[in-house]
């Protein structure tokens, strides 16, 4: 009996060590809030907005907030540094693939049109 609970204590410390040095976690928890967005080349209305990242209801959410348009996000992914997530402008399917290093993200937005660069920077 005493070592059945030896290695029970043992098997939950490995496994509270493993989700405390998750990355992923620690990444995605740092990318909630507000984000100045800046995609110089995307159509007029959307150059410039704010995208914010925050959870409700133990569900992450995106709002990203345009010149003349609100728009939700779905689909949250972080793996490592990597950041996608999905969301549609005028019923059309676009992915946001960024890179998050140091407040600041950076990456693609896939359209049909073709890819729209985009960085993303922490407002204060």
């Amino acid at each position: 009996m005493k070592t059945f609970f030896s290695i029970a204590v043992l098997i939950m410390s490995f496994s509270l060590l493993a989700g405390a040095a998750n990355p992923d976690k620690d990444i995605k928890n740092k990318i909630y809030g507000e984000w100045k967005v800046d995609a110089p080349d995307a159509p007029y209305d959307y150059q410039e907005g704010v995208i914010k990242f925050y959870k409700e209801d133990g569900q992450d959410k995106i709002k990203i907030s345009t010149t003349y348009d609100v728009i939700m996000g779905e689909n949250l992914k972080v793996e490592g540094n990597k950041i996608t997530f999905e969301f549609e402008v005028e019923y059309e399917l676009c992915t946001a693939k960024l890179d998050y290093k140091e407040n600041k993200m950076t990456g693609i937005v896939e359209t049909v049109q073709g890819n729209i660069p985009v960085t993303l920077t922490r407002k204060k």
